[in-house]
């Protein structure tokens, strides 16, 4: 008779335990599916044309909500009954260790998703994957929890222009009570060049007044001068100074200890003078870092030489796209 007695109490005390388990989460209010893109703008760095291959050109990492602007909740505490999978899928070819193909020559995706709850472990899985929620938690994830690390990597030589690249359902829920979608456009880096000059000062041997009365034209001597283009389709070159009225090509003399009169400075490129508000075009060669074929030399003006020193100052301008 004990022994009937121990079994019955067993057997209720169970059934007991297992009503205490499933009430809260048949009680759970459903979870509203949600259908979330992200957009994200990749805009190429200066330096990516000479960075080499592997290099991480862009990278951006958010939470769920930082990147959708949406606070909801993906799963609640009875995501062990539920039995939920998350999967993270990529629709491009693999190139790489965790990267992906673009249509943007030359330039790869690697996708990380990260989960980062307060006072629980700390987890990343790089895309593709196809776990169950329960290796994150035991716990309610919302999109405050879950984290994307999106990186843009180089893998050859990039072109130029942009590029509209969609990845579809990039991460779901088994039950398709969470799906993300990503949206990326990639823009070209901006075109850049840089005038670079050891000195900036060039200082010129001094020259007989009678034999630049005589030959109008010194010879030339090379400014050394050279320019840095990044990304750059077309260039042009401009000067600009205290130029001469009557002759525009020659830049006067602002010297004003013991200045010559009757002389000024010209600037050439390619041998070809160069005159303020008429730019040259510059031949861009495919390397980023290059010499200008600049130089200088004296010129004689219309008025009466006297011997003295000279100075001039000239501004080089470079246009570029």
């Amino acid at each position: 008779m004990k022994k009937l007695i121990s079994l019955v109490f067993i057997t209720l005390l169970q059934g007991v335990t297992l009503n205490a388990i499933a009430g809260p989460c048949t009680q759970e209010a459903p979870i509203k599916a949600q259908n979330l893109t992200i957009p994200v703008t990749i805009q190429m760095p200066a330096q990516s044309a000479t960075a080499s291959v592997g290099t991480v050109l862009y990278k951006k990492e958010a939470s769920l909500a930082q990147l959708t602007g949406s606070h909801h909740l993906i799963t609640n505490e009875c995501v062990n009954k539920l039995k939920k999978v998350l999967a993270g899928r990529m629709t491009s070819a693999q190139s790489g260790a965790g990267i992906f193909t673009t249509p943007y020559a030359g330039l790869g995706i690697r996708i990380t998703l990260i989960f980062d709850k307060a006072n629980r472990p700390h987890k990343e899985w790089i895309l593709p994957f196809n776990n169950p929620v329960t290796d994150l938690t035991y716990d309610a994830i919302t999109t405050d929890d879950i984290k994307l690390r999106i990186e843009a990597i180089k893998t050859g030589p990039l072109k130029g222009g942009a590029e509209n690249v969609q990845l579809p359902s990039l991460l779901s829920l088994s039950d398709n009570s969470l799906v993300v979608n990503l949206a990326i456009k990639i823009l070209a880096a901006k075109s850049h060049c840089t005038i670079q000059m050891l000195n900036p000062q060039i200082d010129l041997p001094p020259i007989d007044a009678k034999t630049i009365d005589k030959q109008k034209r010194s010879k030339t001597y090379p400014a050394n001068i050279s320019l840095n283009c990044l990304n750059t389709q077309k260039a042009s070159i401009n000067i600009e100074g205290n130029n001469n009225v009557n002759i525009p090509s020659v830049f006067n003399n602002i010297a004003t200890d013991n200045p010559a009169k009757g002389v000024g400075v010209e600037m050439l490129y390619n041998d070809s003078t160069l005159t303020p508000g008429n730019p040259i075009d510059i031949a861009l060669p495919n390397q980023t870092n290059f010499s200008l074929p600049i130089s200088v030399r004296y010129a004689r003006l219309k008025e009466k030489i006297t011997e003295g020193n000279i100075k001039t100052q000239i501004t080089l301008r470079i246009n570029y796209l």
